[in-house]
């Protein structure tokens, strides 16, 4: 059974387009000027970022070459497992692949956008302002319709839902049939890479994004990469033009993406911090949603006041308007944070 648009009324798009983001601390200055020094957990960005660099000044004063971003392609393939015959593409962040999405689709014939709600808000944001209709789906078996183009964030954000890769393929496979178009945010799937959908061969109906900044700890670099449908790919690649990034990106995030030591001990460091403070929450009686590496979402009525109760000791988490039960909270840098919050929450409690 498909819903209406009238039987999820709910659900406003309103109410997400004007949600803060984490990653600001001019908001965590307002609310306690006297910090001086902040831990900031308010984004799920990689703490420990890779820093096995160095830019020559040079590499400024030079357009990036089309054999350098072709190769730079070669080894994103490499990284995220796919075919060497996928389309793939770079652009500044994920956040600026989510921007362009809408000049993608043919508003004559899609003219409506479904997304899983709640999650990353600039998905509403972006075609919203594009003049799309949004359709919000809460409940993907009984509400998704598999002919209008679907948005899946996947981990979620801010919940960290995971979904399975064999329903993802089951899900693609529904949409295809159907005429649909699949969107899927993977920005967050670093930390568990087998759990991503699988591109051993071509596919229609379906483009991933990733970010490069989350897991490498360096959204400063503003890198992130589209593939999929090579129908849509292509569109982004003209969109983009023919430097999309800076050399200086483009050099760190080749020397990143090949090294292997480096992401096999990160993976397993981002999985004992999280086991770690998930391992705490539960023991403190915090009720945790979803499972993401890179967060940890507490459900919990008084949850504007644990976050400013927080912030008076210097920590820097997320809540959220659409959900005011809702508190978030990235990965500590280090053994000493984490004992810090860990202490500061059990004084709060």
């Amino acid at each position: 059974m498909i819903a209406n648009s009238d039987q999820i009324t709910h659900n406003k798009v309103d109410i997400f387009l004007d949600d803060k983001h984490g990653g600001d601390l001019s908001y965590a200055v307002r609310v306690n000027r006297k910090i001086k020094k902040w831990i900031d957990l308010s984004t799920g960005i990689n703490p420990n970022a890779y820093n096995d660099f160095n830019i020559d000044k040079t590499v400024y004063s030079h357009l990036p070459s089309g054999n350098q971003l072709a190769e730079l392609m070669s080894i994103a393939r490499g990284y995220y497992n796919l075919n060497q015959e996928i389309k793939i593409c770079a652009y500044q962040g994920a956040q600026g692949v989510i921007n362009i999405l809408p000049n993608i689709v043919n508003k004559n014939i899609h003219d409506t956008i479904q997304i899983l709600t709640p999650t990353y808000t600039e998905h509403y944001r972006v075609w919203n302002d594009h003049g799309f209709k949004i359709r919000l789906v809460t409940n993907i078996e009984n509400e998704l319709d598999p002919s209008i183009p679907f948005v899946l964030v996947n981990p979620n954000n801010p919940d960290g839902k995971l979904f399975q890769p064999k329903y993802l393929e089951e899900l693609w496979e529904r949409i295809r049939k159907a005429g649909g178009f699949l969107i899927l945010d993977e920005s967050f799937m670093d930390g568990t890479p087998d759990m991503s959908l699988r591109f051993d061969n071509c596919r229609d109906n379906v483009i991933v994004i990733r970010s490069f900044g989350k897991f490498f700890g360096l959204p400063g670099l503003r890198l992130g990469f589209v593939y999929g449908d090579n129908h849509y790919i292509n569109k982004i690649s003209s969109l983009v033009g023919p430097w999309p990034i800076s050399s200086s990106s483009l050099l760190i995030a080749r020397k990143a993406m090949l090294d292997t030591v480096w992401i096999s001990a990160t993976i397993t460091d981002l999985k004992m911090k999280s086991t770690a403070l998930s391992n705490f929450l539960h023991d403190q009686k915090l009720k945790t949603v979803g499972d993401c590496y890179f967060f940890k979402t507490i459900e919990l009525d008084r949850a504007s006041q644990m976050h400013k109760a927080l912030a008076n000791h210097g920590i820097w988490t997320r809540i959220f308007n659409y959900n005011q039960k809702w508190l978030r909270m990235g990965l500590t840098k280090n053994k000493f944070e984490f004992e810090y919050l860990a202490n500061t929450i059990m004084d709060i409690l």
